[in-house]
């Protein structure tokens, strides 16, 4: 794969579902804090993407793990957390790095390889399940095998 297809399918993802494809404003839920950690073979799994995605498929909360593993997420605002509900969880990591303002490193000899089981970066495959509850603390450790 090119490092092109790779950057263009993860900025894809991490818009698909922001907008209904009739072009009508998704109603806006009420959210509550929702955080969280992602482990990776018993250790915090660092810049990785996490997406809660609805089981109806109309809600996606994001955020992004720190040097930590730890997320904070966001579905309509910055930091807001999620609707209450049951998501599957996808978790994804690239492996592009900025090594200067605007300029990749070269796409290494085979291409890039996530560090992770490539089933939890897909809704259809990951085994995760999550609900954010209304009056919960919702604040989450995800587990990768």
């Amino acid at each position: 794969m090119t490092r092109t297809f790779i950057t263009l399918l993860f900025a894809f993802s991490l818009t698909l579902g922001c907008s209904k494809s009739d072009n009508t404003q998704v109603e806006k839920q009420p959210t509550k804090p929702a955080r969280g950690i992602v482990k990776y073979k018993d250790k915090p799994l660092a810049n990785a993407s996490v997406v809660f995605i609805s089981l109806d498929n109309k809600v996606r909360a994001t955020g992004r793990t720190d040097n930590v593993g730890s997320f904070v997420l966001s579905t309509y605002g910055t930091e807001d957390g999620a609707p209450p509900g049951r998501y599957k969880v996808t978790v994804a990591v690239s492996n592009i790095v900025e090594v200067e303002p605007g300029v990749l490193a070269p796409e290494p000899e085979g291409g890039f390889k996530s560090p992770i089981p490539l089933k939890y970066s897909n809704p259809s495959t990951t085994d995760i399940l999550i609900e954010v509850t209304e009056g919960g603390k919702n604040d989450f450790t995800i587990t990768l095998n």
